[in-house]
């Protein structure tokens, strides 16, 4: 809970359930210049926590690139870092370890707050400080050794190597700055905490919650523009946003069918992607577009514990699965078979899956290979996902049960944990599973980011995997990113060998917006980032 909640809470405690925190929804009037329009955006995705220090998800971070501000962002439809709160960005040294930002001046947050020097330090010390193992404190932590302020405006990155990522990692949600005097530097904020303040786009006016205990979730996010906005962000073009979440994806589409939402990015069924696509008409009804993704969807393995221990029986699965069923058979051809861990429009991605073959391997053959190595079959695992009731992905979990159980090679039992909270909250917090699947997005647009969270050091994935250090080092080293491909190509050689990972298919992004909405495809590119501030409402409509 933040120091300015638990010093109004006397005052306020009947509103915790359906609003932020006393005297932070009021409203300072609209933004000079920006149209008076609210969208209204539906969405499968609840947040987890307004807290940057402890947020991993897709929920979380679209809140905070709307709410929250960093150094540096990403311009739509780029993926080269541009200063965002900063002016200046660059680093001081050959070495690239020194890495110094300077504020634009006179930069405050929502609520009238300084933000300086002092504030970025503050964050950015307080993820790693708090060190929160299921939160995104590695982005920071592996590259980051310490933070130093120079005056008011200016900031300093001493790193621990060379690495050249910094700029994109500033990027990320995990550096969002926060106003000190919102949320401790040594405690995470409860998870139903409204009251924090950032300098981004937007402020949140108020927060509606459904369910209680560990069940409760935001049913309703309310924003208003930001009136002390300085950034990169263009101009709004509209006042406020109304986001509205959903069970799941069926109750996103019947929300555009009811007209109770303006739009729905990403959270769409891709049954229901193809019949509107089919349907499409021009300036009339539900209009769709789409953009690339990047995410990877997965199948994580555990290296550490139970019968993925042996090598032989995660190359098993890896000759086994039939991507070109699954993408057919349960996605309607809305995403695209993958055959590395890096989506094919990073820079080095290389398709080293592609060793074990395009098609799955006659299963008589696996069988073989695995009596040679020992194995007694069937070999029995539990398999866990999250659906969010997503039909696409329990006809994927079934559809992989079967490939799997082929001539009695496998024996799969699945277990759908309906949310990520309640997968992670099972099993990742101590990793006892045996595979599990899931679809990881970028928190910053290079390959680093898919190589170190997944099978680096600080494995995010938790199934005990790690790729040689000293080549990840290497790659991190290239300020120019194409010198790193052949540090990067041996590594996902090294995890095709290995397979602690099998990579599935690879994301692409759908919207479904009314016909009077415009400017969502100015928010789809491979950052996956939703600038809600870029979407608005044609008049002449």
């Amino acid at each position: 809970m933040s120091v300015k909640r638990l010093a109004a809470l006397s005052g306020c405690i009947g509103l915790l359930a359906v609003t932020t925190a006393c005297g932070s929804s009021d409203s300072t009037g609209p933004v000079a210049g920006a149209p008076n329009v609210v969208i209204k955006v539906g969405s499968a995705n609840p947040y987890s926590t307004l807290d940057p220090a402890q947020a991993y998800d897709n929920g979380a971070w679209t809140v905070y690139y709307n709410v929250y501000q960093g150094l540096m962002s990403y311009r739509p439809g780029s993926n080269v870092p541009q200063e965002d709160a900063a002016q200046s960005c660059g680093y001081t040294d050959a070495s690239d370890e020194t890495y110094k930002c300077v504020l634009r001046p006179n930069m405050t947050f929502s609520n009238g707050d300084p933000l300086n020097a002092a504030a970025v330090k503050y964050s950015i010390d307080r993820v790693i400080k708090i060190n929160d193992p299921n939160g995104p404190v590695a982005i920071l932590s592996t590259s980051i050794k310490s933070v130093e302020t120079q005056g008011e405006n200016t900031v300093v990155f001493h790193l621990k190597y060379p690495d050249a990522t910094m700029p994109a990692r500033l990027c990320s949600g995990a550096a969002s700055i926060i106003d000190p005097k919102t949320i401790p530097a040594d405690k995470e904020a409860a998870t139903d905490d409204t009251g924090v303040i950032g300098s981004g786009r937007y402020k949140i006016d108020s927060v509606a919650f459904t369910g209680s205990g560990a069940d409760k979730l935001p049913s309703e996010v309310k924003l208003s523009l930001n009136p002390n906005y300085k950034g990169s962000a263009t101009d709004p073009r509209n006042s406020g946003i109304d986001l509205r979440y959903y069970a799941d994806q069926t109750g996103t589409k019947k929300a555009l069918d009811d007209h109770e939402v303006d739009a729905v990015i990403a959270d769409l069924n891709a049954s229901d992607v193809v019949q509107m696509q089919q349907n499409q008409q021009l300036g009339t009804g539900l209009q769709v577009d789409s953009g690339p993704g990047g995410g990877i969807h997965m199948l994580a393995l555990n290296t550490a514990s139970g019968v993925f221990t042996k090598t032989a029986v995660r190359r098993a699965v890896a000759e086994l699965i039939d991507r070109d069923t699954i993408v057919d058979k349960a996605f309607d051809h809305t995403v695209t078979a993958a055959y590395t861990i890096v989506p094919s429009g990073i820079t080095n991605a290389t398709g080293t899956f592609s060793v074990y073959g395009r098609q799955p391997m006659n299963a008589a053959a696996v069988r073989e290979q695995l009596k040679k190595a020992g194995v007694s079959l069937p070999v029995p695992f539990t398999f866990a996902f999250y659906s969010k009731g997503d039909q696409a992905i329990q006809r994927e979990s079934t559809l992989i049960k079967q490939q799997l159980e082929a001539d009695g090679l496998f024996k799969v039992t699945l277990h759908d944990y309906v949310t990520y909270a309640k997968l992670s909250n099972a099993i990742l917090k101590k990793p006892t599973f045996d595979a599990y699947s899931l679809t990881w997005y970028s928190d910053y647009l290079d390959i680093d980011d898919y190589i170190n969270p997944l099978v680096g050091l600080h494995n995010t994935v938790f199934n005990g995997y790690a790729a040689p250090a000293a080549l990840i080092s290497k790659g991190l080293a290239h300020t120019n990113r194409e010198d790193g491909k052949s540090d990067y190509a041996e590594i996902q050689k090294d995890v095709a060998t290995d397979v602690p990972l099998v990579p599935l298919w690879e994301s692409s992004q759908f919207a479904a917006t009314q016909a009077d909405v415009s400017g969502v495809p100015l928010t789809m590119d491979s950052s996956g980032i939703q600038r809600w501030w870029m979407i608005g409402k044609n008049t002449t409509s």
